[in-house]
């Protein structure tokens, strides 16, 4: 019997993860998830717009933005990181139960682990900086001259993001069943890796 599994993709940032994630869902026509998570939560759940759209990594994986919250007189503004991830995950998993899903990110691997559904989780790094910085600058359009300290920000933030929802390391290799670095493999192969890890895992 052939177990069902969705993928859930961490990377760093310029590592390509994205890219690779969306050539799997094309190949395996599975539904993609990446920022769209927080269109559907804002259908689902009934948050404002513009309320959850601020709710991102570079958002509450942010210090400041940490302290200013915690240090907030108001319950209601206190809790709203907490319902806004209750309401991903809700999300996450309601999309999970539905059909096979690829996840990019927002802690889906915690997520799906907690709620004990089935997933192959895998991390994306770039061992090549000025790959990085090319696709950051080529892909992104971010400045060449603050392309590597931009790149070094947002990894910053996707750790404290991880962090702060599940106390764990976002590139610690002993929480994936798969780590592949795609400067050195490329993209095309490290999706082909993927669906390979993938279906020898469903046998």
């Amino acid at each position: 019997m052939i177990m069902s599994k969705s993928i859930v993709i961490n990377r760093e940032y310029g590592s390509g993860g994205r890219i690779i994630g969306e050539m799997i869902a094309k190949k395996l026509n599975m539904p993609f998830f990446d920022t769209n998570i927080l269109t559907e939560v804002v259908k689902k759940k009934g948050f404002r717009p513009d309320v959850l759209e601020t709710f991102d990594e570079r958002i509450v994986g942010s210090v400041l933005y940490n302290l200013s919250m915690m240090a907030s007189h108001d319950p209601l503004t206190r809790e709203l990181p907490y319902e806004m991830y209750e309401a991903l995950s809700d999300t996450i998993i309601t999309s999970a139960q539905t059909e096979d899903c690829i996840f990019i990110g927002r802690c889906a691997n915690k997520i799906l682990e907690e709620a004990k559904i089935p997933f192959l989780s895998v991390f994306i790094y770039e061992s090549d900086m000025e790959k990085r910085k090319e696709r950051a600058i080529h892909s992104y359009g971010i400045p060449e001259e603050n392309a590597e300290a931009y790149i070094k920000k947002k990894d910053k933030m996707r750790r404290a993001y991880q962090q702060f929802f599940t106390h764990t390391k976002f590139d610690d290799y002993r929480e994936y069943d798969l780590c592949l670095d795609s400067g050195k493999l490329g993209e095309e192969t490290c999706a082909e890796l993927i669906i390979k890890a993938l279906h020898s895992e469903k046998k």
